[in-house]
């Protein structure tokens, strides 16, 4: 399945996402996760933060399963977390074992900010923002995922980690999502669509930022 807007509003957003977009996709993260040639130190910087994050993401989609107004949205968000922790299991009992990567005992500045934003999102401002929010963690992931795949080498000493985002499993939820905050999207006042649109923005910066300071990384593998 095809991770791609589901609308106007969704369409719109991705266009203003692009040039972040395309940061990601040509930085030397994503190109050296695509041929294997990334240097483990970051990769091992970016995956033990990783582990951390998820814990606060899951956090936030559980608070948007509760604030949800009908059960469908209630049972997808709390779906969405309890796949967030199974992931974060297999981080933390599959994935830095298999790369030989200790659990980071303490979030950095980049992933600090990053989770501690989302939750507030998910708990102090409505509900179509937080949604905004919380989105592009899947849609950039899937996009990156997909980019991946079409550029990388075989034997792809990464290809575990690949594996997890370029699925079509993944896709298809976050298919889901993205006709979901089409929906509020084309509910929402000016005012609401123009907050959306910052806290979709704001998550998107955050994702690039994240690759970035990997790559400043002084983690000795």
């Amino acid at each position: 399945m095809r991770v791609t807007a589901q609308g106007d509003f969704t369409q719109r957003l991705w266009e203003a996402t692009l040039p972040v977009f395309r940061q990601i996709i040509n930085s030397p993260f994503i190109s050296g996760l695509a041929k294997g040639t990334l240097p483990r130190g970051w990769f091992a910087h970016y995956l033990s933060q990783d582990v951390l994050y998820l814990r606060q993401d899951n956090q936030a989609l559980e608070l948007l399963s509760q604030r949800a107004s009908n059960k469908e949205e209630k049972d997808f968000f709390r779906q969405l977390a309890e796949d967030g922790i199974a992931v974060e299991q297999a981080m933390q009992n599959e994935y830095l074992a298999y790369f030989n990567i200790q659990e980071a005992k303490e979030q950095s500045p980049v992933f600090g900010k990053y989770g501690r934003f989302l939750l507030d999102v998910a708990q102090n401002f409505p509900y179509p923002v937080a949604l905004a929010a919380l989105l592009p963690c899947f849609w950039l992931y899937g996009e990156v995922g997909q980019h991946v795949t079409t550029h990388q080498v075989a034997n792809n000493p990464y290809q575990k980690f690949i594996d997890t985002y370029a699925g079509e499993a993944y896709d298809w939820v976050t298919v889901q999502f993205i006709q979901l905050l089409e929906k509020y999207g084309q509910q929402a006042s000016g005012s609401t669509k123009e907050k959306m649109k910052e806290a979709f923005l704001q998550s998107t910066r955050f994702e690039y930022l994240v690759f970035e300071e990997a790559e400043k990384s002084i983690y000795h593998f």
